[in-house]
């Protein structure tokens, strides 16, 4: 029974093989930690770029002196597409339809014109339209739910609305899964007052 007991506490004073029983408890936790690190880096990386892609449209939507066309804004998207590190493909099928041959990539986008009526005292919805599965043309009824994000603007002062979604997927499953991304981006046009829309071409 002696020989037993001095057995059982020589194993539990035993500290032999402690550095690798930390190991392979510490291990998959350091690893995770890293990896979850660069995925939460990357995520906020992949936010600015959208940011930043959707300023730019926005300050060339500002810019423009011309009407926007169907083509324009079909461009448009695709801009954000590269800006954003997103691969998106467009061989036009149907010269009337902007969206024949448009390979969806995930990304949506959608740009709205948008007047303040002083009188009635409410924003106007001049023109909108979207690309991709995301979003949907605004309609004047929209505008009331928007209000609270859209600036003060004077009496038919307009302003341009670039509004862009994508989705993020994570290279690693670190609990993260996938992260939607949106803006919502306006800015007032600078050589013109309005940006109107032509259809017709």
């Amino acid at each position: 029974m002696t020989y037993l007991v001095k057995k059982l506490k020589s194993f539990a004073n035993d500290t032999k093989g402690n550095i690798t029983v930390e190991a392979v408890i510490i291990m998959p936790l350091l690893f995770w930690a890293v990896a979850a690190m660069a995925i939460f880096f990357d995520v906020y990386r992949t936010k600015s770029k959208a940011d930043k892609a959707a300023f730019t449209i926005s300050d060339m939507l500002s810019r423009e002196t011309n009407s926007i066309t169907p083509d324009y804004i079909t461009n448009t998207r695709t801009l954000f597409d590269a800006m954003t590190g997103y691969s998106s493909t467009y061989e036009p099928v149907d010269p009337g339809d902007p969206f024949s041959g448009y390979v969806d990539d995930g990304t949506g986008m959608r740009i709205s014109v948008i007047t303040w009526n002083e009188d009635e005292s409410e924003y106007e919805l001049e023109w909108s339209k979207e690309r991709g599965d995301d979003f949907v043309a605004l309609t004047a009824g929209d505008l009331p739910a928007l209000a609270d994000r859209l600036p003060n603007m004077a009496d038919q002062d307009a302003v341009i609305l670039v509004e862009t979604y994508n989705t993020y997927e994570p290279v690693l499953d670190v609990g993260l899964g996938s992260t939607e991304i949106s803006t919502f981006v306006f800015t007032r046009p600078r050589y013109a007052p309005q940006l109107p829309f032509d259809s017709s071409t």
